[in-house]
C-alpha cells in the first residue's frame, strides 16, 4: 500500500498538519521538526502527490508546447521538433504538455489560467501572432520559436530563415545562375503568415533581385501531381530557370524526380531541410540544414531560465550553414 501523510506523521511523532506544513512551507516550523519529518519521508519513501509539490514550490514542473498540428501524413515534418523538445524538457527535469488546438489562444488561456503549466513554448509562430500578445497579457513565462513582427517583449529563439534564403540564393548566383525559381511550402502556410516560410522566401527572392537575377516562386502541395503542376508553372513563367531553391521537405524527392521527367535534370537545386531528407535522395543536392534539435534545446533552456528568474536574451538566432554536395 502507498505510504500516506498519516504514516509519515506517526513515524515522525508529529501531527498530520505538521507534515502538511513541512511539505507546503506555509507555516514556520522548527528546523529540528523539519529534519525529523524529512527523515521519515526518506525512510518510508513517501512520495507527495503533484498538488502538494505545487503548493510548496508554486510550480507544476510542467511546460506547454503550443503547436497546432498539421493534419494528414505530412505532419511528420513537425514530429522531430516535438521529440527534440520532449527530450530537452526531460533533461531539464520538466514535463511537456502538448497544446495542439487550431485555436491556440483558447488552449493557452485555459492552461495558463488554471495554473496547469509553468510556462509555454510557442511554435508555428505567425508574423502577426495573437498568441504572443495573449501570453504577454497573461504575464506567463514564454519563449517563442520563431520571429513575429511583434514579439510583445517575449524572448524568441529562431533559425535565421531570411539569412538561409539569402545563403541559398547566393550559392546559386555564385554558380552563374541568373534565372532561379523558389518552390515553397503548402499555400496555406503563406496564407496564415507563417513567419519561417515568409522569411525564407523573401530572403531568397530579395537576394536574387538585388543582383539583377530573374526570380519567380510558387507555393506547392507535396503530392506528385501538385509538384508537377508547380514545376510546370515555374518553368512556364521562366523557361530559362537553371537553379532552384526548394523549401518543402516532402516535395523535395518529387521535385528531383519530376525535373528529370520534364527533361530538366540539370536544374541546380539548393534544399532547405533536415540533413536526412537530402541523404535519401537519388542524386546529391546541396542544402541548408534546419537545426531542429538545437532550436528545441535552446528554447527549453531559455524557458527554464525564465522559470528560475534568470534574465534571458531577447533574441537568439541560429545562423545557416550551407552543405555543398
Amino acid at each position: 500500500m502507498a505510504v500516506t501523510i498519516a504514516d509519515v506523521a506517526k513515524h515522525a511523532g508529529v501531527s498530520r498538519s505538521t507534515v502538511s506544513y513541512v511539505l507546503s512551507g506555509n507555516r514556520s516550523i522548527s528546523a529540528e521538526t523539519i529534519a525529523r519529518v524529512e527523515a521519515s519521508i526518506a525512510e518510508l519513501q513517501f512520495r507527495p502527490h503533484a498538488g502538494a509539490r505545487s503548493i510548496r514550490t508554486r510550480r507544476t514542473g510542467v511546460i506547454a508546447m503550443a503547436l497546432p498540428l498539421v493534419h494528414g501524413p505530412h505532419n511528420q515534418v513537425q514530429m522531430p521538433y516535438v521529440w527534440a523538445t520532449l527530450t530537452a524538457a526531460q533533461d531539464a527535469g520538466l514535463k511537456l504538455l502538448m497544446l495542439t488546438d487550431d485555436d491556440g489562444t483558447s488552449a493557452i488561456r485555459d492552461a495558463v489560467g488554471t495554473a496547469l503549466v509553468d510556462g509555454v513554448i510557442l511554435m508555428e509562430v505567425q508574423q502577426k501572432d495573437p498568441r504572443a500578445e495573449l501570453l504577454c497579457s497573461l504575464k506567463c513565462p514564454a519563449v517563442l520559436v520563431g520571429t513575429p513582427d511583434n514579439p510583445y517583449g517575449l524572448p524568441y529563439v529562431d533559425f535565421d530563415f531570411a539569412a538561409c534564403g539569402r545563403t541559398s540564393a547566393a550559392y546559386l548566383l555564385e554558380r552563374g545562375h541568373r534565372h532561379v525559381g523558389f518552390l515553397g511550402q503548402h499555400p496555406e502556410t503563406y496564407r496564415r503568415g507563417a513567419a519561417y516560410a515568409v522569411h525564407a522566401r523573401d530572403g531568397a527572392l530579395e537576394a536574387l533581385r538585388e543582383q539583377g537575377a530573374a526570380a519567380t516562386w510558387t507555393p506547392c502541395l507535396p503530392s506528385a501531381g501538385e509538384v508537377l503542376d508547380a514545376l510546370r508553372e515555374l518553368l512556364g513563367r521562366d523557361p530559362d530557370i537553371s537553379g532552384m531553391v526548394v523549401y518543402n521537405e516532402w516535395a523535395l524527392p518529387l521535385v528531383v524526380d519530376r525535373l528529370a521527367g520534364l527533361g530538366r535534370p540539370d536544374v541546380d537545386i539548393v534544399a532547405i531541410c533536415p540533413d536526412d531528407a537530402v541523404d535519401r535522395l537519388a542524386r546529391p543536392v546541396t542544402s541548408v540544414s534546419l537545426p531542429v534539435e538545437e532550436l528545441a534545446r535552446t528554447a527549453v533552456q531559455r524557458l527554464a531560465g525564465l522559470l528560475n528568474n534568470e534574465v534571458q536574451p531577447s533574441a537568439t538566432m541560429l545562423g545557416p550553414v550551407l552543405k555543398v554536395r
